[in-house]
């Protein structure tokens, strides 16, 4: 049982608890080490007084082991060497080994609890180890531990040693407080994944859903043509992800950049080779309002094409942009040729692609006006 439990604390995350365990183990080891050294010198009372200890701290980790409690086991730890050290130094004991206990008992102060209770930790410690030194000066006179120099020199050594645990705290503090943020910004970033993902599949079961219901008004299209449309809108979602992977910036996709290469994934997919210039502010977007306007443009460029395949002898020059007014963006389509389109009719067109383009702009708020002046143009007024 006692092994299942070490296992759990040193398999879990909590350096504190790895820390405190380990020391436990290796005072019990270190006392036990004690007390045989001091059997195989003749120091009977020493041998069971660290034997002792031992187990008294064997029980202390089994009882720490069962509560998780590391403030409160941290302190009967230290309670315990900071007694036996006391003990041996003024008992004349292995003392010049003990004098620098209370060096690294500090940094277990600024280890295990919070700075304010670390200063006042560290000033009762000093305390108790000044009195402890004062009284071993006039106990023992001749002993060289308590002599004015050894004395001056633990004061200086327990200041340096406070200074040090202060800004290994601070550090310490720091980096983990760092490493708790990216852990919760990759937790944040991981959980948006997962949302993404589903509001991609859900975008791709209403497309499939609004093609079913378009095919039982009677609308039935090419086989064919249905499943190239809908691969494109689906590979139109997938390249906002792919623009994402080629680069830093994790949150937003450059404008300009994907709509060329949607454009020519587009033209490829029909065979085609229609001429488009793309124009921008270098304008960047979030992934969802990206993701919208590619399937807009997406429905937009295929129409193009088709018309364009009906009337062989016109093919048309397409010009897409992207402007910043205040609050909001102004996506402009310029289909430039000279076939006319009636205006009315394709505002209260029902077919799959313009329900898609109307829905797509409900979503994000915006507005769309069609013309039909130098060719067909459609803005698309949105916040951004």
């Amino acid at each position: 049982m006692l092994v299942g439990c070490l296992k759990r604390i040193f398999h879990r995350k909590d350096h504190k608890e790895v820390m405190l365990a380990g020391l436990y183990l290796s005072s019990i080891a270190i006392f036990l080490l004690l007390g045989i050294v001091s059997g195989l010198m003749g120091c009977e009372i020493i041998f069971w007084i660290k034997l002792g200890i031992s187990v008294f701290n064997s029980i202390l980790l089994y009882g720490y082991l069962r509560s998780g409690k590391i403030q409160q086991y941290a302190i009967f730890l230290i309670l315990v060497v900071e007694i036996d050290s006391a003990f041996v130094m003024l008992s004349q004991h292995f003392n010049n080994f003990v004098t620098i206990y209370p060096f690294f008992i500090i940094f277990g102060f600024f280890f295990f609890f919070k700075l304010r209770t670390a200063v006042w930790m560290t000033i009762v410690h000093l305390l108790y180890w000044l009195m402890i030194s004062v009284y071993g000066h006039y106990a023992f006179p001749e002993d060289p531990t308590f002599q004015m120099i050894s004395l001056a020199n633990i004061i200086v050594s327990s200041i340096i040693a406070t200074v040090f645990a202060y800004f290994y705290h601070i550090s310490t503090e720091i980096t983990y407080e760092e490493l708790e943020h990216t852990n919760r910004q990759k937790e944040i970033l991981l959980k948006e994944i997962h949302h993404r993902i589903k509001n991609n599949l859900n975008k791709i079961s209403s497309m499939i859903g609004l093609q079913m219901l378009s095919i039982e008004n009677g609308k039935i299209e090419d086989t064919e043509e249905v499943l190239r449309k809908s691969k494109l809108r689906i590979e139109a979602m997938a390249m906002v992800h792919d623009a994402l992977y080629r680069t830093n910036n994790l949150e937003k996709i450059n404008f300009e950049k994907y709509i060329k290469n949607l454009t020519q994934l587009v033209n490829q997919t029909y065979g085609k080779n229609i001429p488009v210039e793309v124009r921008s502010d270098d304008i960047y977007l979030p992934l969802e309002v990206m993701m919208k306007i590619g399937l807009i443009i997406n429905e937009l460029l295929t129409n193009s094409i088709k018309h364009a395949t009906i009337n062989t002898n016109d093919e048309p020059t397409l010009l897409i942009t992207l402007n910043r007014d205040q609050n909001n963006c102004i996506l402009t389509y310029h289909q430039q040729s000279k076939h006319t389109v009636d205006i009315d009719s394709l505002e209260k067109s029902n077919t799959l692609g313009m329900r898609l383009i109307k829905l797509t702009i409900k979503e994000m708020d915006g507005e769309m006006k069609i013309s039909n002046g130098s060719g067909l143009k459609f803005v698309i007024r949105f916040s951004c």
